[in-house]
């Protein structure tokens, strides 16, 4: 059977940490997708260019969720990027506006969790086989002085495997991305 259960989970050391450290989204497309092992994205060829879009600490998070149907025999997994820009601009609406409008963005997600020198954490492909969206968010200027005055952006993708982790040969996202540029 194809469904067979091939190994266990053992608890590792505490070293783990939470949140996202950037997102970069692509201008551009991806022809090839070459996995490495157990899930593992080793390299990833194509044109254009991931655009690195840097968050302030503690404003994104990435979460995945299966979700199966026993009824209809369906699972897909819902992955939601949510982040924040601060500073209310023109540039940014801008930018925001044309990610409303694309129904097939490509995202890499960027994590807090890594411990390596110099210091990266771990990336993850969201929209890889259906494409995520920009499905919601706010402008806002807050109230008081200290309020946030920032989009507020949601990404959904709905996709038929959980997004693949990319393993980088240099500890860097280019290090894994062939004719594809990081700008």
């Amino acid at each position: 059977m194809a469904c067979d259960i091939t190994s266990g989970f053992s608890l590792a050391c505490r070293d783990n940490s939470g949140g996202i450290k950037n997102i970069y989204i692509l201008s551009g497309s991806v022809d090839t997708i070459v996995e490495a092992s157990d899930g593992l994205i080793s390299e990833m060829t194509g044109s254009g260019v991931f655009y690195k879009f840097e968050l302030t600490k503690n404003t994104g998070d990435f979460t995945e969720t299966p979700t199966p149907s026993l009824e209809n025999g369906t699972v897909f997994y819902d992955q939601i990027v949510n982040v924040a820009f601060h500073k209310l601009q023109s540039s940014l609406r801008n930018q925001v506006k044309v990610l409303a409008q694309n129904p097939d963005l490509k995202i890499i997600v960027e994590t807090n969790n890594g411990v390596e020198s110099p210091y990266t954490g771990r990336y993850f492909y969201v929209g890889r086989y259906r494409g995520a969206t920009l499905s919601g968010g706010a402008a806002t200027t807050g109230t008081a002085f200290g309020d946030a005055n920032q989009y507020a952006l949601t990404f959904q993708g709905l996709e038929p495997e959980p997004g693949d982790e990319i393993s980088t040969s240099d500890g860097t996202l280019t290090g894994a991305l062939d004719g594809i540029t990081v700008g």
